[in-house]
């Protein structure tokens, strides 16, 4: 019943009809492989699910498990409701579109291990990457309650989408306040578009952590370095840095801004420059 109630939220979306997804089934095409074909099943996901895409050299962290059984897979396969999934990522799709419209999706689908706690349990049953415009890869925890937190990832992750074909630049530093908005932008989309914000990587800061940040932060918005960018969104305990901190800052600055200005527009809100979002720094 409250995947029932879930679509009928998502319902007026309906009036704004967008391309059908193109579904792909990770989780299928590892099980039709033979059983020694890991590297050329891999290269074949790639190609299908990231080549070509503004940021596809992350997407093999999401490619498929060499770890995951067949037993595993199966199991997965067999429970997972197909049907429901479809049409809670479509009604997400065309609720995106209203707003910010873009080209046909591709959406690649896969299982975490079932023993992945923390894909079940701190992710709640979703995580999801962005490997270009139009090109989304999602894995799902098996024994979760996917459903409840998939229409807000599909939300973000298409922002990300819509600013990548927009706004992204290859020959521009992708910096540390360049990644706080990116990220900031994405989850406050997300929170417009559905209501809510169930993700739990928006509020991992106490207000004294939040200001604590910010002033570790601040002297390091220019910085472009894999470590820095990292250890700030991700979280860095040797640098006194909690987990997912970064996203915290992001969400916050970006709906301040939002607040402030009385911003409405999501085009213009996702072109603005980074900057923007930043609190003004001490000469």
């Amino acid at each position: 019943m409250k995947h029932l109630i879930l679509l009928a939220a998502l319902s007026p979306a309906l009036a704004f009809a967008a391309q059908p997804i193109d579904f792909h089934y990770t989780n299928t095409q590892v099980l039709d492989a033979p059983a020694d074909a890991g590297d050329a099943t891999g290269k074949a996901w790639f190609t299908r699910c990231a080549e070509g895409g503004e940021f596809a050299m992350l997407a093999p962290g999401y490619a498929p498990d060499p770890r995951m059984t067949r037993e595993e897979r199966e199991a997965a396969e067999k429970d997972f409701d197909r049907a429901k999934f479809e049409a809670i990522a479509q009604q997400a799709f065309d609720r995106v579109q209203q707003e910010l419209p873009q080209d046909k999706l591709s959406l690649c689908v896969d299982f975490t291990r079932p023993d992945d706690a923390f894909a079940r349990d701190k992710m709640r049953g979703v995580m999801a990457l962005t490997a270009g415009s139009g090109r989304i890869i999602v894995k799902l925890h098996p024994g979760s309650d996917w459903a409840k937190l998939l229409p807000y990832v599909l939300a973000h992750e298409l922002h990300h989408s819509y600013w990548a074909k927009h706004h992204f630049d290859p020959n521009k530093p992708f910096t540390l306040g360049e990644y706080l908005v990116f990220e900031g932008r994405a989850d406050n989309f997300a929170k417009h578009a559905f209501g809510e914000h169930p993700a739990p990587w928006i509020d991992a800061l106490s207000a004294d952590q939040y200001r604590s940040t910010l002033k570790t932060f601040a002297p390091l918005y220019g910085d472009s370095s894999p470590q820095v960018l990292m250890g700030a969104m991700f979280g860095n305990p040797a640098a006194g840095i909690p987990q997912w901190a970064g996203y915290t800052v992001g969400y916050r600055l970006v709906a301040e801004k939002i607040a402030h200005d009385k911003l409405t527009d999501w085009p213009a809100i996702s072109a603005l420059p980074a900057d923007n979002f930043l609190p003004p720094q001490s000469p």
